[in-house]
């Protein structure tokens, strides 16, 4: 698939920049019993959905800068138009949401990003969580310079995939609503078993 170039980052620090508002508005109010009250075991609290994007952002970000560094270097100027790649378009599939906002297909999440299996819970993960949205918002200001196609990005399970910088974008702003969903229906979970019953 054919994308112009401009507009895939225009739409994608759009996306971000909404999904940090949401976030805030939903989020920033919950007290640290909230934040991790989960609505049935294993199932993820909203500490937890913020705790693995801030996980996936640890992965993508430095990569990320270090792409747009190379491409930079390079001289791999921007072109007009972004050829999606197959990898990474189905990645971009999978983590997308139907018109009633449910999973349009289950993603098994590797264990080095489950937020459970961390030591502790990350006081801060509502701050990191803002910092690293940022941080990408930025990121995809400086991609203007590169070309999108060229600028390869490793992937987070492992060496045997690369997408292009382009379809990263695409995939982590995508990935990122579906947890701020999921993050979302906690909240109005946890608040529907905590009304007192008429």
């Amino acid at each position: 698939m054919k994308i112009n170039t401009e507009e895939l980052l225009k739409q994608a620090k759009a996306d971000a920049q909404e999904d940090l508002k949401v976030a805030k508005e939903s989020f920033d109010h919950l007290t640290e019993e909230e934040l991790y009250w989960q609505p049935a075991p294993g199932k993820w609290s909203v500490g937890e959905c913020l705790e693995h994007l801030n996980i996936t952002s640890r992965n993508y970000m430095p990569k990320i800068k270090v792409g747009i560094q190379q491409g930079l270097e390079k001289g791999w100027q921007a072109q007009g138009i972004f050829k999606t790649g197959l990898i990474g378009q189905n990645f971009t599939n999978s983590f997308r949401l139907d018109e009633n906002n449910q999973p349009r297909r289950r993603v098994k999440t590797f264990k080095s990003f489950e937020p459970n299996n961390l030591p502790q819970r990350n006081p801060r993960v509502r701050e990191e969580f803002a910092e690293n949205m940022a941080q990408f918002i930025a990121q995809i200001d400086q991609a203007a310079q590169v070309n999108l196609n060229k600028v390869k990005i490793t992937s987070a399970i492992g060496p045997i995939f690369r997408f292009r910088l382009g379809d990263v974008f695409r995939f982590l702003n995508v990935h990122t609503h579906r947890h701020l969903i999921q993050a979302q229906r906690v909240v109005l979970l946890s608040e529907k078993q905590r009304r007192p019953s008429p």
